[in-house]
C-alpha cells in the first residue's frame, strides 16, 4: 500500500511538472511572437518618421516666402499693404 501511494505521488508531481514545463514554453512562444510585433511595429514608426521628414523637406521647399506670396498676388489676387493700411495695437494695457 505504501509503495503505491509513493509511484501515485511520484505520478502526480511528474504531471504538475509537465504541465507547468507545457505551459511556460506556450508563454515563451507568446513572449516571443509579441516581441517581433513589437520589433516591426518599431521598424514602421521609424520608416513612418523617415517618410515625415521627406514630406516636410518637399513642403517647405515647395512653399517658400517667395512662392506663397506670389501665389496670393497672381492666384488669389491679393496686393501688399500700404503703411496706411496697417494699423497696430497695443493688447498690453
Amino acid at each position: 500500500m505504501q509503495k503505491s501511494g509513493e509511484v501515485l505521488f511520484r505520478v502526480l508531481c511528474v504531471s504538475i511538472s509537465t504541465v507547468l514545463l507545457v505551459m511556460s514554453l506556450l508563454y515563451g512562444v507568446r513572449l516571443t511572437a509579441r516581441n517581433q510585433e513589437a520589433a516591426a511595429a518599431k521598424a514602421a514608426v521609424e520608416t513612418l518618421r523617415e517618410e515625415n521628414e521627406i514630406l516636410r523637406v518637399r513642403c517647405a521647399s515647395r512653399w517658400s516666402l517667395p512662392e506663397i506670396e506670389r501665389y496670393a498676388r497672381e492666384e488669389l489676387g491679393m496686393q501688399q499693404l500700404s503703411a496706411e493700411q496697417i494699423v497696430k495695437t497695443d493688447f498690453a494695457g
